[in-house]
């Protein structure tokens, strides 16, 4: 009896192991609640193995006390054997106490085990009724997925479901809840279409997740994949993964949230004798991410650029950033300040930069950022009598509402812009379905005229980001041309930039995207190469460009790309005008983007 009882409880506790790891790994309820019941069979069958005592033959007996432990299952055991077992001692009430445990453990089991397939039969036949409708399945509840899905709501034809539910309390919109994780069902009904939101809280998680799906949809033609995930080698992985026909956009909150700012607040606002002169107080992700950005969009004609970044890590940055983008800081006029913003070293070297028009103040906490930029208020008033454009990130929604008005004790305004908060990035198609990715896909189509599925343009995260960045810029160059005309109608701003359109216009701002162009492909680590390592890689990659070692040859001054196409033309044996494909996207931005 003593060793069959250390056998159940050693079953037992495997068992706990077993369903622990297994919740932590997949939330399944109907394979948790069958390696319980599972569990529970083996260890009763143990239990009940010393008590048998009818029959004489080991596999008899084993098997006699299987199908008992089966019966306790079903709530047809028969209670008279708990007789056999002797009270006369300790051991033995505690084998009496953890038999009666597991005869009424058992069929509480068995009933959750019924009550789970009941439930996916419900949810099997709701799925079926669906059939005609667009699927919006979500990966978890949190603020980020109820913005997203109370949007959706509104349309006829869409269905919402939010899987890895346990509480339902949060949920006041109408909904499917499957409390099985995302990757546990299968949807494989040919549904109008699935769009799945994996935007959990942990971005490692969401590329798990991401990769299960593609793998187990790949062959589908109407499904696509948000993934909430900022890692730079998420885009690698995802690129390199065969993703069949399924479409996977990556959101990159920080990226989406610099590029919304940069098109609803341009760099040119409130510039002194075109300079576009820059502050940035915090130079974390969103900060780093912002100065990139800020070069190629600060690219216009006849316009100087240059920037003061401070922050008690500056030195370090900066040595980062020349390491991940070895041509970037050169060629820009860039300062990095290693101080605190508090500081008589910080105050002094914005003074020396006496043009700041455009300020970012992306510290570790909104109150921190809300305080600096009410100090920086102050200082640029009471020292230069400007008003330069502050901008400061507020990842909380309500605090960005009440920022916007935000007033001394005299009723004077700050003007603050606050960004960044998860309403304004979810809520306000500031990340999908914005404009901004609308006039990207339409720059794509106008050299891809043939890529109506947008095969190409999902196939790289590469063509994607480089096709936003050139809708971005579209305002910037729009502003060359127009400048002291440009106003907040941008309908009327496209009208004007057309009746002022000429071949002068359109060589300048060819010129114009060759430097945007080549400041964004450092900002993303390129460098430029001779016609001598050219030739050496060319043998090698049968290619002019080392996308690997990020190596373009185009990175030179504009006046030098004929020089550069022709010798390039004479490695590869073939035409090669490199100042072709800027002078296309200007006509194209022209004639096909703005209508």
């Amino acid at each position: 009896m003593k060793i069959t009882f250390a056998l159940a409880i050693i079953t037992i506790m495997i068992g706990i192991i077993i369903y622990y790891c297994n919740f932590r790994k997949l939330r399944n309820l109907k394979k948790n609640i069958f390696i319980a019941l599972f569990t529970g069979v083996i260890a009763m069958t143990f239990l009940v193995y010393p008590l048998q005592i009818e029959y004489n033959n080991f596999f008899t007996r084993l098997l006699a006390s299987f199908f008992y432990a089966m019966k306790c299952a079903g709530m047809g055991e028969d209670l008279k054997i708990l007789s056999r077992i002797n009270l006369d001692s300790t051991s033995g009430y505690i084998y009496f106490s953890l038999m009666n445990f597991m005869f009424v453990l058992m069929p509480v089991i068995t009933v959750g085990f019924i009550l789970t397939f009941l439930e996916d039969i419900y949810i099997s036949i709701c799925l079926k009724l669906m059939g005609n409708k667009e699927l919006h399945i979500f990966s978890d509840v949190n603020e980020k997925s109820l913005l997203i899905a109370r949007k959706i709501q509104n349309s006829q034809n869409a269905k919402i479901i939010f899987t890895n539910v346990i509480d339902k309390s949060n949920l006041d919109i109408k909904t499917m809840c499957i409390k099985e994780k995302i990757t546990s069902i299968l949807f494989d009904k040919n549904y109008k279409a699935i769009t799945f939101y994996l935007i959990s809280e942990n971005e490692e998680e969401n590329l798990h997740m991401a990769l299960e799906l593609i793998e187990k949809y790949r062959n589908k033609d109407n499904i696509k994949i948000n993934l909430l995930n900022s890692a730079e080698e998420t885009v690698a992985v995802i690129d390199s993964t065969d993703k069949g026909k399924v479409s996977v956009e990556i959101i990159n909150e920080k990226e989406r949230a610099v590029f919304n700012l940069l098109n609803n607040t341009p760099l040119f606002l409130n510039c002194i004798n075109k300079t576009i002169s820059i502050l940035i107080v915090g130079c974390g992700k969103l900060g780093k991410e912002f100065l990139k950005d800020a070069t190629w969009c600060a690219m216009m004609n006849g316009y100087n650029f240059k920037a003061l970044v401070i922050d008690k890590n500056a030195n370090n940055i900066k040595e980062n950033i020349e390491i991940e983008a070895p041509d970037f800081l050169c060629n820009y006029d860039i300062k990095f300040l290693n101080a605190d913003i508090k500081s008589h070293n910080a105050i002094s070297s914005i003074k020396s930069q006496n043009d700041i028009n455009y300020v970012l103040v992306a510290t570790e906490s909104d109150e921190k950022n809300l305080n600096i930029s009410i100090m920086l208020r102050r200082f640029f008033i009471r020292e230069f009598q400007s008003e330069p454009v502050i901008n400061l990130w507020i990842s909380n929604s309500y605090k960005q509402k009440q920022i916007s008005s935000i007033v001394n004790e005299k009723n004077n305004e700050y003007k603050l812009n606050a960004f960044g908060s998860v309403e304004e990035l979810y809520l306000n198609n500031s990340i999908m379905n914005s404009e901004l990715e609308k006039k990207a896909i339409q720059i794509h189509l106008s050299y891809n005229p043939d890529d109506i599925d947008l095969k190409k343009y999902n196939l790289l995260e590469y063509n994607k980001r480089s096709s936003r960045a050139s809708a971005l810029h579209i305002k910037y160059k729009i502003f060359s041309v127009l400048e002291d005309l440009y106003s907040d109608d941008m309908n009327k701003n496209y009208k004007l930039f057309k009746e002022k359109y000429s071949k002068e216009i359109e060589d300048m701002l060819t010129k114009n995207e060759h430097d945007r162009w080549s400041a964004y492909m450092r900002s993303i680590g390129y460098v430029g190469a001779s016609i001598e390592e050219v030739k050496a890689y060319y043998k090698k990659t049968n290619n002019h460009i080392n996308y690997l070692a990020r190596i373009h040859p185009a990175l030179v001054e504009f006046d030098e790309l004929d020089k550069i196409s022709q010798e390039i033309s004479k490695i590869s044996k073939r035409e090669i005008d490199l100042k072709d494909s800027d002078r296309q996207i200007v006509k194209n931005i022209y004639e096909k983007v703005i209508l």
